[in-house]
């Protein structure tokens, strides 16, 4: 415990250790107090204490027991991709503010990583195509996808090589896409820099907004008149993103802020 209230404080690391206690052992906070973690059998014990050495180690507890939840829904996890953020979430729960239940829009989800985002505008009752660069993030995708019943087209896809969706003409484009600068680096936590996929958190410093550019090339041939794209963006570049959109064309561009009052979605209609 006390490397882990090193690591994490005493409250977060208190949760992470009800967390594993309940979804891997199936013991209640109740249960840790009346000291039924001895009635493990030996090899659980054994996992347990494996477990312990690699939270102590700095691993993600989501990376650790290889899910992590999103609107609720349990989500497996690898090093292969980012582990979903309540922010996307809030995303999420925004764009649907949009788009009725079961409108069977159609939607991409560009840089789908997990695939937590499509999976949940599908199972909303979207019509989703999901891209990614990186071939072992969609197969972590995919294997979300068939667990959760969600019917989602992947497709492995370089943003950055501008591909294009004229044929495809979708009602939603959205993304959740590598926006870290490098030089942020020294304010990220060590279990977040040492152990998260560098491909999907950062871009360089001389170029922030590398795959906005490249988003608003791909929304402009892939949306339909009218459509929405929806993004999350790094909270020091809002007005840049924002001016980026309108230079390509696109209209009734608004920022939305996350639950801790930070500048971290931008819409606009094509």
């Amino acid at each position: 415990m006390d490397r882990l209230t090193e690591l994490y404080g005493r409250r977060e690391a208190s949760a992470i250790l009800r967390l594993v206690a309940e979804s891997r052992f199936g013991l209640s906070q109740t249960d840790l107090l009346l000291g039924r973690m001895e009635h493990l059998s030996d090899g659980q014990k054994a996992e347990w204490r494996e477990i312990l050495k690699q939270l102590h180690e700095g691993r993600p507890v989501q990376y650790v027991l290889g899910r992590a939840e999103f609107l609720g829904r349990p989500f497996h996890v690898t090093p292969d991709v980012l582990i979903p953020r309540p922010e996307t979430e809030e995303l999420v729960r925004l764009i649907l503010s949009f788009f009725p239940e079961n409108s069977r829009a159609s939607a991409l989800d560009l840089c789908t990583g997990s695939g937590c985002i499509a999976v949940s505008l599908a199972l909303s009752g979207m019509n989703v195509t999901a891209t990614d660069v990186s071939r072992k993030a969609l197969a972590v995708a995919r294997g979300n996808a068939e667990a959760l019943g969600a019917n989602v087209t992947f497709r492995e896809e370089d943003l950055l090589a501008t591909p294009d969706y004229t044929d495809a003409r979708f009602d939603l484009v959205v993304s959740n896409p590598p926006y870290v600068c490098e030089s942020e680096k020294r304010e990220m936590s060590p279990h977040v820099l040492n152990h998260e996929p560098s491909l999907a958190l950062f871009v360089p410093d001389d170029d922030p907004l590398r795959f906005y550019r490249a988003i608003a090339r791909a929304a402009k041939t892939g949306l339909k008149p009218g459509g929405l794209l929806a993004l999350e963006i790094n909270r020091a570049f809002s007005g840049e993103v924002a001016e980026l959109l309108k230079n390509y064309g696109f209209t009734d561009i608004s920022t939305h802020e996350d639950q801790f009052h930070n500048p971290r979605f931008v819409l606009a209609k094509a």
